[in-house]
Parts: C-alpha cells; structure tokens; sequence
C-alpha cells in the first residue's frame, strides 16, 4: 500500500452527468486551490498525495466533493445547476447549443418537484407557444403554434422522443399522457416545423430526458400521494454509481376514481437505466414499461357539460367503454470521442405495444412492434462543425375490429395487417461568423411508404401500398450576441406531417393516391438574455407559420372518418418567457416571479369544404391565447409556498366560427416543506390544492364534433372541479 506521504498520478474526465458530454473548464480544487483543470475533452491530470479530498467547481455546475487516490482512472459526473438553465447545452439531437443559443423557438424546462405529476401537461404547458388539452389522464391533445388542433383525441403533427426513443408511432400519434413524470429531468421543446433535423413533424419537437444523474454510491426515493377522487401514487426510485457506472431503478403505481363517471384510472410504471464509461465511450441503455387499464368517459354534450359535468356520455357508459394496453420502450446508445473535435453517436431502439379497446360501435384489439437506429457523426473545426447521419424506422401493426354486444366482444369483422417505413438522411452545419455570430444550416431528405394487408375474408378488400416522393426540408437560423448579456437569433425552416394509414382510406375501402403531406414554412424571430445582474431572463419570439393541404378529418360516423386536403392556413403571434428574481441570498427569503405568454393567430387562408367556403375563418380548437403565471416563495430553502395562475382565451369550436368557448380563469396553491433527518436522509412534505376557485371549465374541446340522428354534438370534456392533494417524500443516499 502506498503511504499518505508518498506522491501519485491522478488523472481522469469530467462529465455531465445529465448528457454525458465533457465538461471544459472545470477547476479541481484542495484546499480551496485550484490544482487541475480540464480540458476541451474533460480530460485533467495531476501529482498529489495517495489520498486526498477534492471539490470540483464550474460555474454551469453544482459543486462535488470526493476522496479519491491515485494511479487510477476518475470520473466526476457533474450534475447541471438549473438556476443557470441559459448555460446548459441541449442534447436533444441534431441541437448541441448553449440553450442561450438555439437558433430557433425553444424551451428548456427543468425537473418540477412540487407539481402533482399525474401528467406531462403540468411540465409541457411551462412552455410559450404549447399548449395542451387534457380531456382524462388517458386523453390528450398537444398542439405548438395552433398545429395539431385537428386531430380528434390524440396528439397528432408533433414529434417526441423519451432520450433517443421514438414516443411517435409510424402513422405520426403521439402519446405522452402515460410516462411518468417523475423520473424526467428535463424537457426540451422545439417550436414550430423543425422537420430539417427530425424529419417529419410539422408542429414541433418534444424530449423527454430521464434523470440520469447519480452522484452518491447509493440512492433512494420513495413518495406516497393521497388526493381526490380516491387518487393515490406510490413511487420507489433507487441509483447506484460505483466509479465509471450508474444503474437507476424506479416503480410507480398510480391510481383514481376520477371525478366522472366511467373514469377509473390504474396505471404502472417501471424503469431501468444503465450507463457505463469507458475509455472515451459512454454507453446509454433505457428501457421503459408501462401497463395502463383506463375508462373512457369521452365527451358530452352543452346541456351535460353545464348542468351535469360528472356523467359520461350515454353511450360510453352503457358499454362501460375502456382501454388498456402494455408497452414497452427499449433504447441503447453509444456515444463515442475520437478527439476533442470528431464524435459520433449511435442508437437503436426497440418498441412494443399489445393493446385493447372496448368502445360503443366496437372494440379495436392491437398490436404494434417498431424498431430502428440513429446515426450522427459530428467533426468540428476551428470555425465550423458538422454533422450528418440518418434514421431508419420500422413498424408493423397487426389490429382486428370485433363486434361488441354491449361491451362484450362477439365476432371479428377486420383483420389487418400494417407496414410503415421511413428513412431521413440529415446534415447540419454550424458557421462561426465571429466570436459573437453563428450561421446553422441544414436539410433533411425523408423517404416514406406504407402498405396495407387484408387479412378478412369479405367482399370488401383494402390491401395495397402507396410510397410517398421523398421530401426535402431544408433549415437556416443564425444567432448572434447583441450585447454579452443578450442574445438574437432569426430562422426559417420547411416542415411536413404525412396523413396516417386510416386517414388515406376512402369509405369504400381503397387507398387514397391524390392525399399529400401538409407542408409549410417557419419562419422565426427572437430575441433572449438576462439583465438586472441576471435577476431578469427573458426570451420573446415572433413566428409565422404558412401550411398548404391542411389535412380535414371528414366522418361518415363516430367511428369511420377518412382525410382529405382542404386548403391553406396561416399561423402567427408571439411567445414570451420571462422570469424574474424579486428575492434573493443573502436575505433568507427568495421570491420569484415566472411568466409565459403566447397570443396567436390561426386561420384559413383557402378553406372550402363541401362548397363551404370558411377563407378567412379562424381554426377552431385553439385559444387566441394562452398564460400561465407562477409565483414562488421560500424561506431558507426548506419551505416553498407557489401560486399558479392559468388562463386560456376564446376557443371557436366549429370551421364555421358559428360557436365559441369563451375560456376560463384557474388558479393553484401549493407548499413544500423540508425536513433534514439525520446524515444522508431527508423528508418533505407536500400538499397543494388545483382549481382553487372551482371554476367550471372544459380541459379539451372536440372539434367540429359530429352529430348523428337526433343526438346534440358533444364538444366538451369538462375539467376536474376543486381538488386537492398531500404527499410525502423520503430520500436516503450514502
């Protein structure tokens, strides 16, 4: 054993612990004296005594101490500050800015740790310019920029991703209603068409990205929540880090009645996460389960929503409609650098869902299987970086119509069977014009086919295959520093979204060959920065969004709709984000101050439907605005007591503007108290109540809702009245 006295080589990497990139600049300190500091590459190296105690420092990071001895490889992982968000570079893909820098409309939001997180909407809606409806915990809609507002109970024209693995499906639904917020420690939003660097995905890019860090050799979390509705929540998070690996394990199981009828909701989640170091290698692996049994009340009616909001609807009920699914999402990626300038990153991932529906007109039973890889390969120069790669997917999906006898399954009347297919070929380079100005183009080449297989035997046969003529979507953006505290950035860039399998589908059974893509033009201008000494960050951005063939859901019935191109649209407004720092160290309270605001315009430019002409009309289903305002206190950073106050604007429900909601106020308390235990323990506990006011409000609007026979359009479902909650945490690390 080498004695205390004598001296050693240390040496090592410092990396984020979020990301996985290197950390430059970092200052490994003894004593308070810097002794090392690590390079381009993360890399540092130094002589010392056998054993000492160091704490390494960088100003984008929290600081770490650890004991550590020589003549062995070190690994600091460094976990990002979040009160410095503007520092933090974006691993999103095909990104790789200072989130200060993104040349383009862009939300960086961090781990919330006071909201009730039941859904994605408490984190997405921290964003300008997105905006979510949430008809039931299994029901939403997400549209960024008034894009996706037609889709009839899902997420349609956005793109998400959980780390590197799609949360889209081959035929472009997108569902985020089901991860466990928990476990994401940051989500990074693209606004508006951004197909140059993700293919298609005409509203927007979302990403989810787990907590990867793990600073302490072991950790573990458990929360308990009690809420309305018989609501219930219990979570287990565990991590382990020995040197150069981080194993993370969670579960969560949560459960409500919910305050409709044929509401019951149970869902389990379970994660595991692996990371391993090696050499100049870091190999990420991700795999995510999910089992969901949920009921449907679906939607109801003007005379149900005012006067009964808590019933279903009549036809939901009598069936005691429902779905339930299990999924898994597997992902593995290797991030590799050769050089302090030449990287690359490699991924595949594998997902599959067996899911089952039970609805009035009949019960959908399927089955989905996608896989595919990503491949980015980075080279940096002085003044110029770039990257290029490609994305395959893959998917099959098998599904079966059976007839339903009030709710229990009788005959099978389709048997299908789907393949999609798609390919994107990327490059993007990033210019430096100076020390202050970057110039970032780009262009990605999508390939897309599909094909349909009958498996029924039938009159009627729908097999056949259609393939799409690739699509260019080129991008350019530039940023550049006004001052050193502000930052202006500019970009256009060419979006698309494909219509689905089902929307290609005429009545009669055959595919569609005249249906096109939606397409459009985004066009940005922003600006961001901090002043008052950094008290005050802000970032403002103008748009305009131009579609042509806007895809229209046209319905025979509740359950047969088909698409069709219909005409032109054009989107505008301003998103802002400001937060401001009221309160602050050295005095024991902080208090601040944190706003968004989106006022847009959406309409049709050409528009006629069945000789109806709507030119003009603006598109139903989207707020003219949309804010949400919070304000934080705290004392000492134990206690933390946040109002939230959430307004949405004027929704026109129908193309024909001839019927409007005219919006709602809702306000949100809540407080979090810090408890410490005991060395390596602590406690807090949390409690909050939503709708303060219990103001009667509809959560999500069906647009352009049917109406069949004698039945009254059903437009609404109704948000959750008053309500509150109170949960407990226990955290434990050595």
């Amino acid at each position: 054993m080498v004695s205390t006295g004598s001296y050693g080589q240390f040496f090592g990497r410092c990396i984020d612990a979020q990301t996985g990139e290197a950390v430059a600049g970092a200052t490994i300190r003894k004593s308070g004296e810097i002794i090392a500091t690590s390079d381009p590459s993360g890399d540092f190296f130094f002589q010392g005594h056998s054993v000492i105690i160091v704490s390494v420092q960088h100003p984008d990071y929290k600081t770490m101490e650890e004991q550590i001895s020589p003549n062995r490889e070190l690994f600091f992982l460094l976990t990002p500050d979040q009160q410095k968000i503007g520092e933090v570079t974006v691993s999103a893909p095909m990104i790789n800015y200072q989130s200060k820098k993104v040349p383009a409309g862009f939300s960086l939001i961090p781990a919330d740790s006071i909201h009730p997180n039941l859904s994605a909407i408490e984190i997405l809606e921290q964003s300008p310019g997105v905006f979510m409806q949430k008809g039931a915990l299994n029901t939403g809609r997400i549209m960024i920029r008034g894009i996706g507002s037609r889709s009839p109970y899902a997420t349609t024209r956005i793109r998400a991703y959980l780390d590197d693995i799609p949360l889209t499906s081959g035929d472009g639904n997108t569902t985020v209603e089901d991860l466990e917020m928990t476990n994401i420690a940051r989500t990074e939003i693209v606004r508006g068409p951004a197909s140059a660097l993700y293919g298609s995905g005409l509203g927007g890019i979302i990403i989810f990205h787990p907590d990867h860090t793990q600073t302490e050799p072991f950790s573990a979390k458990t929360l308990l929540q009690y809420g309305p509705f018989d609501q219930t929540k219990a979570l287990v998070n565990t991590g382990f880090r020995k040197n150069k690996s981080v194993i993370k394990a969670n579960i969560a199981h949560t459960q409500t009645e919910g305050f409709r009828e044929n509401s019951n909701y149970n869902r389990w989640n379970g994660q595991v996460l692996f990371r391993h170091h090696f050499g100049n290698h870091a190999l990420f692996f991700l795999t995510n389960y999910t089992r969901l049994n949920a009921q449907i009340p679906s939607s109801i009616n003007e005379p149900t929503y005012r006067e009964t909001p808590d019933k279903a609807a009549a036809n939901w009920l009598e069936v005691e409609g429902f779905e339930k699914y299990d999924k898994w999402l597997s992902g593995v990626t290797l991030k590799s650098d050769f050089s302090s300038n030449i990287s690359n990153k490699a991924s595949l991932f594998l997902n599959h869902i067996n899911a089952y529906e039970s609805r009035p007109f009949n019960i959908l039973d399927d089955r989905m299987i996608t896989y595919g890889l990503r491949e980015e390969f980075s080279i940096s120069f002085e003044k110029l970086e770039l990257t290029a790669g490609a994305e395959i997917f893959s998917e099959q999906y098998d599904w079966q119509l059976i007839e339903t006898n009030s709710g229990s399954p009788g005959d099978t009347f389709a048997d299908n069977h789907e393949n999609r297919f798609f390919a994107n070929i990327f490059a993007k380079t990033d210019i430096c014009l100076n020390d202050k100005w970057q110039v970032s183009t780009g262009a990605n080449l999508h390939f897309l086919k599909f094909s349909l297989e009958d498996n029924f035997s039938d009159e009627q046969e729908v097999s056949g295959s259609y393939q799409y003529n690739p699509v260019l979507s080129p991008r350019i953006g530039i940023t550049g520093e006004i001052t050193p505290e502000i930052t202006f950035y500019s970009s256009a860039g060419h979006g698309f979204s494909p219509p689905s399998v089902e929307e290609t589908l005429l009545p009669e059974g055959n595919i569609n060959p005249d249906l096109k893509p939606e397409e459009g033009w985004n066009y940005d201008l922003g600006v961001r920065g901090n002043l008052l000494n950094n008290r005050l960050n802000f970032d403002i951005t103008g748009y305009f969004v131009a579609l042509k063939n806007l895809l229209v859901t046209k319905r025979e019935s509740e359950e047969i709709f088909y698409g069709i191109n219909a005409g032109q649209t054009s989107h505008y407004g301003i998103e802002s984000m400001l937060k401001l720092e009221l309160l602050s160290q050295p005095l024991p309270w902080s208090a601040a101050l944190n706003l968004n605001h989106t006022w847009m315009k959406n309409q049709f430019d050409t528009f006629d439907d069945d000789n109806n002409d709507y030119s003009g009309n603006q598109l139903p289903g989207i707020p003219d605005q949309h804010l949400r305002s919070d304000l934080n206190l705290g004392y000492r950073d134990k206690t933390f007591l946040r109002v939230t106050w959430k307004y949405s604007g004027q929704i026109f429900l129908n193309d024909a503007n001839s019927k409007k909601y005219n919006g709602h106020h809702l306000f949100d308390v809540s407080l979090s108290q810090q408890i410490k235990t005991g060395t390596g323990t602590s406690a807090s506990i949390q409690g909050g109540i939503n709708n303060l006011f219990d103001q009667h409000y509809s959560g999500m609007v069906l647009v352009n809702a049917p109406s069949f026979g004698n039945a009254l359009p059903r437009y609404y479902y109704p948000g959750a009245p008053i309500n509150a909650f109170l949960r407990i945490i226990f955290k434990f690390s050595t």
